[in-house]
């Protein structure tokens, strides 16, 4: 099953009054709704899912899509990944038809929150991450996905609007508080903090750059598309481990020196 075929189920859900789906509550992820409730357009999260083992095959990655009123794609839209300490990441929807829109590669530092970069308000999926526990296969430490997809939506006009022709006019939010500046040491960890490089001692790579006494990890994992196969590797000291995905129990090294 193709990400955009939960397109339906989600509008569908929606159109029968029914609540946006989010099965990705329990690995806590919400929706965020836009600060002005009065307003009349914005883009709305109509769908949130957390990728199942098979659907995933050990990717880290939020998946996103962009729709219209109509329930069609809007090629070109752009979405924003945001977290604590980091600087913003875009991405545009510029996919085939048969796979989500675009994507953003998660790490197991990740703490990130998807909104569309517009002129319109957004809601945003909060809690984004992928150091969940072990699943099985496809689902592992580190290796969890998420599917979301915003649709331009337009509020129906209030009673009073319908009357007058005119919109309500909305309270007043409270000012936000400023954020107070951080400290010497807060500074220095929350600028480092997206330089690290997240480690999992059990993951398969690890141990066995470490039984194969590769020395130190110089990259994450990362993914590579090679012939219409997908394959995941790291760069140690004296080689890179890779494995095709999916096939972890057959891990190979290029050897590489500094």
């Amino acid at each position: 099953m193709t990400l955009p075929s939960y397109n339906n189920q989600f509008l569908n859900q929606i159109k029968q009054g029914g609540a946006v789906m989010n099965d990705a509550t329990r690995y806590g992820v919400q929706i965020r709704p836009v600060s002005d409730p009065n307003v009349q357009k914005y883009w709305r999260v109509v769908g949130v899912h957390h990728l199942t083992g098979p659907e995933n095959m050990g990717n880290h990655h939020v998946y996103v899509d962009v729709l219209d009123e109509e329930g069609r794609r809007i090629n070109g839209s752009r979405l924003i990944l945001t977290q604590d300490g980091a600087a913003p990441v875009f991405a545009v929807v510029d996919k085939p038809a048969n796979e989500a829109g675009t994507n953003f590669p998660m790490w197991s530092s990740t703490r990130a929150t998807v909104a569309v970069q517009d002129a319109l308000p957004s809601e945003a999926v909060t809690g984004l991450r992928s150091d969940h526990a072990d699943e099985g296969v496809g689902n592992t430490w580190g290796h969890h996905s998420f599917y979301i997809v915003f649709q331009r939506t337009t509020r129906p006009a209030t009673d009073d609007e319908a009357t007058t022709g005119e919109p309500t006019t909305p309270e007043q939010p409270e000012p936000e508080p400023q954020p107070q500046t951080p400290s010497l040491p807060e500074a220095i960890a929350q600028a480092g903090q997206p330089l690290i490089i997240p480690l999992n001692p059990d993951a398969g790579f690890y141990k066995f750059a470490k039984q194969q006494n590769l020395g130190e990890r110089l990259t994450r994992e990362y993914d590579v598309q090679h012939q219409g196969r997908n394959y995941r590797a790291q760069i140690y000291e004296k080689g890179i481990v890779y494995a095709e995905v999916g096939d972890w129990g057959n891990i190979k090294i290029i050897p590489r020196t500094n």
